[in-house]
């Protein structure tokens, strides 16, 4: 990224049709990332649940019911709201475990500084 001083029109008008040449280059970039993300989403998926099973043939029959509830607009809508639901329920439970860690710990130091006799307890 060069900075070059902007010292009269002629210049400003190269250096903004430069970012708008480079704007619409990372916006074709970042369709291309979007438009890979929904062709291989459903194998994403699928790998996020149980790593491997989207190229599997040991698995191809629970793949191509994961798969074929992957296709219908309720199964999808199903599917999501049971792993969002997973994965909110393991955030929250790490979550508390962590608080509760690092509160015992306070109350810990709190305690042995008030009683220093009382690190046994």
């Amino acid at each position: 990224m060069s900075k070059v001083k902007i010292k009269n029109i002629e210049m400003l008008d190269e250096e903004v049709a430069r970012l708008q040449r480079k704007r619409r280059r990372l916006e074709d970039e970042l369709g291309a990332r979007a438009d890979h993300l929904r062709d291989n989403y459903k194998s994403m998926a699928m790998n996020a649940v149980v790593p491997g099973i989207a190229n599997s043939g040991f698995l191809g029959i629970v793949g191509g019911l994961a798969s074929t509830a992957f296709k219908s607009g309720a199964g999808k809508s199903m599917l999501t709201n049971i792993l969002i639901g997973a994965v909110e329920f393991l955030g929250v439970k790490l979550g508390v475990n962590l608080v509760n860690k690092f509160r015992n710990r306070r109350h810990r130091k709190k305690r042995n500084a008030a009683d220093p006799e009382a690190d046994g307890e």
